[in-house]
């Protein structure tokens, strides 16, 4: 469904990629080498390098040895919250966390006011509780809450891969007599990159405080008795108005394009890092799994959980001069390379970064019952088939078909700086952004590629469809 209305864009809020360790100008980087950062922290907190969750079973998450990750794991006699001795008024706050499976955690800011931490992985609609909301207040004489705000979609990723939270803060306000001025302000929350909160006040702290009376500035506090998490490269600074919500941009009657009853496909051209792809088609489904596709490559180049797509830049006044659609929700880049490709030595031969234009015939696309495309294309005289569904909410399908596969002929299923292997037929791409599911049948290997590594399948059986899932 294609909607015109009236909107607020904010700049930067609209995609994501992996990098999130870079540190911005102005931050200061709390040490995870130790805990020596807060304040008498608990035995259920400790210090690794990285963190292992199965995406089967609950709670589990398992410390690896090293500095740099905080990973709490609760107990029935340890499960004491993580406090910082330092404490905070206005401040812009970023990390990195990982949830374990049907796991639940917190940020207070200042230990009075909760953004959750959740696995609100595939949840479609999401309330106060899931991940990025803003917890309810509590009210003892009625025994209810009050005050909760759900996040305005849910970008919420798998169990066991990092997410990203930036929080933007203001502290309540207080006169020379001590009484209150105005409210705490959440002035925008961003979760893996998109906005899920903007400017939310708060009458009081939310529940399960570390201290029920307002004050100017607080403690951080990571709820450490609920469930399994880890988090890593927190760093703050200052909330001035340099750094404050990016300024409004109005933009009159933008057309949106929702996939609300079926999977909605869209060509249009597409901004890939610097590069603009011309022949591009976007699939958006119900359930918010979507993505983008290069029909002359036979590249998927990108996925993402949420919203389907801006459609201004490619339908508003004759599409001048961008032609393009933007994604709305938490998008995880890909790889813009062929999808198939000969490589005489599966070791040491490159794989190729682009083939040419007379060397790739298209074919068109066909649709399933479910509206699930199958794009059809020829490379090098090699004929393909590659449907890509979303039979669920956990991510996508994809079905790669070649009729007549030349020798040493190979399919690449992820390009990453890392690739490792967590179980047999699961791998975790890309510093743990996304999974990759596949049947050990199929031979998949990992191979060095520069300063990164691959993941392979050899096409070695005529009409035999390679078949693998990717989950986020």
């Amino acid at each position: 469904m294609v909607k015109k209305r009236m909107y607020l864009l904010f700049l930067g809020v609209l995609s994501v990629c992996a990098g999130y360790a870079q540190e911005p100008p102005g931050f200061t980087t709390i040490s995870l080498n130790d805990l020596n950062a807060f304040a008498d922290p608990g035995g259920n907190w400790s210090v690794a390098s990285d963190a292992v969750a199965d995406i089967s079973k609950d709670g589990n998450l398992k410390p690896v040895p090293g500095t740099g990750v905080l990973v709490n794991i609760v107990s029935k006699k340890n499960r004491k919250h993580l406090v910082t001795k330092e404490h905070f008024g206005d401040v812009e706050l970023e990390l990195d966390f990982m949830m374990a499976k049907g796991s639940n955690s917190g940020i207070y800011l200042q230990g009075r006011y909760e953004v959750q931490l959740f696995d609100s992985w595939t949840v479609q609609q999401p309330s106060y509780s899931d991940c990025g909301g803003i917890y309810q207040r509590w009210n003892d004489d009625k025994n209810a809450g009050f005050e909760g705000y759900a996040p305005l979609e849910n970008v919420a990723r798998a169990p066991g891969l990092w997410q990203h939270l930036k929080i933007q803060f203001r502290a309540p306000r207080f006169n020379e007599k001590g009484e209150k001025t105005a409210h705490a302000r959440f002035e925008a929350v961003y979760l893996n990159g998109v906005l899920v909160q903007q400017q939310v006040a708060l009458t009081g702290p939310t529940r399960s405080p570390l201290f029920e009376k307002e004050q100017p500035a607080g403690p951080l506090m990571i709820q450490g008795d609920h469930g399994n998490v880890a988090i890593r490269n927190i760093r703050y600074r200052s909330l001035t108005t340099a750094n404050d919500t990016p300024e409004e941009i109005k933009i009159v009657d933008p057309i949106i394009v929702h996939a609300e009853a079926r999977p909605y496909l869209l060509r249009s051209f597409l901004s890939y890092g610097k590069k603009m792809i011309t022949h591009a088609i976007s699939v958006g489904n119900p359930n918010g799994i979507n993505y983008s596709y290069d029909l002359k490559t036979g590249a998927l180049l990108q996925v993402w959980r949420g919203e389907f797509a801006d459609a201004t830049d490619l339908w508003y006044q004759r599409g001048e001069p961008y032609q393009r659609i933007v994604p709305l929700g938490s998008v995880i880049t890909l790889s813009d390379a062929p999808a198939i490709a000969v490589l005489p030595d599966a070791v040491n031969t490159a794989w190729p970064d682009s083939v040419s234009f007379d060397d790739v015939q298209n074919k068109g696309y066909i649709l399933d019952a479910g509206r699930a495309p199958s794009f059809r294309y020829s490379i090098h005289d090699v004929q393909v088939t590659d449907n890509i569904s979303a039979p669920g909410a956990t991510g996508l399908v994809r079905a790669l078909t070649v009729v007549n596969p030349s020798a040493s002929l190979y399919h690449r299923i992820a390009a990453a700086k890392k690739i490792e292997q967590s179980k047999k037929g699961f791998y975790a791409v890309d510093d743990k952004l996304y999974y990759i599911s596949i049947d050990e049948k199929l031979n998949p290997f990992i191979r060095q590629a520069g300063a990164g590594q691959e993941l392979l399948v050899p096409v070695d059986k005529a009409g035999a469809a390679i078949t693998y899932s990717l989950i986020w």
